[in-house]
């Protein structure tokens, strides 16, 4: 299951690099609302990689 989890981690931190570097680059960015939608966009991918964290810490802290 590790394996699957990790695929999910790099592939949302992945998404996230994208996200970021079309706002840096200003690609697709043509008003305040583009950027709002990419930044909200990057925000909820770290939150899902913090939940995933949450998540993996918990049963980690259980396994002990």
């Amino acid at each position: 299951m590790k394996d699957f989890i990790s695929e999910i981690i790099g592939r949302v931190k992945t998404e996230i690099q994208i996200q970021a570097d079309t706002v840096t680059a200003g690609t697709n960015v043509n008003s305040f609302d583009d950027y709002k939608q990419y930044i909200g966009k990057i925000e909820g991918l770290k939150t899902t990689l913090a939940i995933i964290d949450e998540i993996l810490t918990e049963n980690n802290e259980e396994d002990l």
